[in-house]
This record gives structure tokens, sequence and C-alpha cells, in this order.
């Protein structure tokens, strides 16, 4: 029974609550196509059981007990995206919590998750499961499943739009809030030239989308060759924007693969 909640919040919940937070394989088998896809971190897994549900169940194998929270969601006729927190304890690191923070996008065809897209911190996770320091847990979102469903709406996708053909928008605006725990913040890993957008929608005044970062090394990281500064490098991104009855933006939240340009930069500075 659903009740008056709209059918794409149970997807949305379906996979953070039924799939991750329970564990349960078979739910990800009901809300998922067979051809599902996810992009992250420049990857593609390509098949809901040959690729990207091993994937996801080693994760889940790491944290037995992991938990998803949810802290904002956005939801549309055929898309929708989520802010969240996952957070437990790793069997390779006993008794070492962590709590890491992303956003992630959907895209859905006849009643299913069809695509997704996300970037979660996981530099942060890895920083917490070395030092044994968890990060506190932001607040959850008092009723996800209970937000509506809203049309796609063309001045939301204008402004949005111009809102990322600045390149450097996502780093440099006041009410960007990124999600960026410990360790350097997203300006001082990359000097952006270009952003590419691979996946936009709306619903109502907001959105989600997911970006490429294209620009130079900043030379952020402390352990990583001054001398790769510079350097070309790319860095995928996940956001969620809130405009106002204006047009304005308002609100900007994004996520970023840190880990990954890290470990490209170290392999960059071994060759």
């Amino acid at each position: 029974m659903t009740g008056t909640i709209d059918p794409a919040a149970c997807l949305l919940r379906g996979f953070a609550v039924d799939f991750l937070t329970a564990h349960n394989a078979a739910a990800a088998q009901r809300i998922m196509d067979p051809g599902y896809r996810l992009s992250i971190g420049g990857h593609l897994f390509d098949g809901r059981d040959g690729s990207y549900l091993p994937a996801t169940l080693a994760q889940l194998e790491q944290f037995p007990g992991l938990c998803v929270t949810v802290h904002d969601v956005i939801i549309g006729e055929d898309a929708m995206a989520m802010r969240f927190t996952e957070h437990g304890v790793s069997i390779r690191s006993p008794g070492h919590a962590a709590a890491w923070g992303g956003i992630t996008l959907f895209t859905t065809s006849a009643g299913r998750l069809r695509h997704g897209w996300a970037e979660e911190d996981y530099f942060a996770r890895k920083r917490q499961l070395k030092s044994g320091v968890c990060d506190q847990v932001l607040p959850p979102h008092q009723a996800p499943w209970d937000e509506p469903a809203l049309a796609p709406d063309a001045s939301t996708e204008a402004a949005a739009r111009a809102f990322l053909a600045v390149p450097g928008s996502l780093l440099e605006r006041p009410h960007v809030e990124t999600i960026c725990a410990g360790g350097p913040a997203l300006g001082q890993l990359i000097v952006p030239s270009a952003l590419t957008v691979n996946m936009l929608f709306t619903a109502g005044n907001r959105a989600g989308f997911h970006v490429t970062c294209h620009g130079s090394y900043a030379g952020g990281f402390a352990d990583v060759d001054a001398g790769l500064t510079g350097r070309e490098v790319t860095l995928p991104m996940a956001g969620m924007m809130t405009l106002d009855p204006s047009g304005d933006v308002t609100r900007v939240q994004v996520s970023a693969d840190r880990l990954g340009l890290h470990r490209h930069l170290l392999d960059q500075s071994r060759r």
C-alpha cells in the first residue's frame, strides 16, 4: 500500500530504505530496470545484475550495518534527486565508523529506475576510517517521501543552464554548499575552465544535475607532488539547485569525487 505517496517517491524510498538500509538485493531488482546503469566518479556500471549490484553489495558487505539518512529530495515526473549520508562501521576497520555524504539522481522508465548519476565524498570516508573519528550526521529531512512530484519547468531549466554555463559557478558562488568534509575544499583542487552537463532535470523551482568539471589541478592535496599543479584534470559533480520566485538561484548543493581525483594524481606522480 502506498497511500497518497507519489510513485516516484516510492521508488526513491525503495532505493534508500528497502534496498540500501535494509541490505535487500531483491528490493533493487524490484525498483530497478534490468538495464539499469550508474554513472559515478567517471565510471559506468552498465547493467543491474551483472555490474551495478555486485559492486553495491560488496560495499554493503563491507559496512554490514550501513544506514542511509536522507537530507533533501527533488521529485519530478520522470526524474528525481536525493542528498544523503551513508554511515556505518567497516569490517576492514573494526570499531571505526564513518559518515559520508553524497547526491544521487535518477531517471525512470515504466515505473522503475533506469539510469543513475551519483557522487559521494569517499575522501571523507577514508579519513574517518583511518582516524577512528566519525563525523556527525546532518539532520534528516522531516518527511522526504511525502514531497510531491512536480512538473518540469522551462524557466527553471533556462536559469539552471545559465548558472552552469559559468565554469566556476559550483566553486565560487556564496550560496553553493559543497559536500566536502575535512581536507581540501573543491576550490583548492581544481581551477575550472569548462563544465559539461551530463544530466539535468527540473521539478518546479528546483533542478538536479550531474556535470563534469574540466580544468587544471590547483595543488590542494598535501601528499600529491606539487609538480602536478597545473595538470589538466576532470572532477565529476552531482548537485541540487533551488530558485526563488524571481528565478534567481538561491541554494546549490554539490558533491564531487575528491578521492577519485586524489588517486588519479597519485598514480600520475608515480609515472
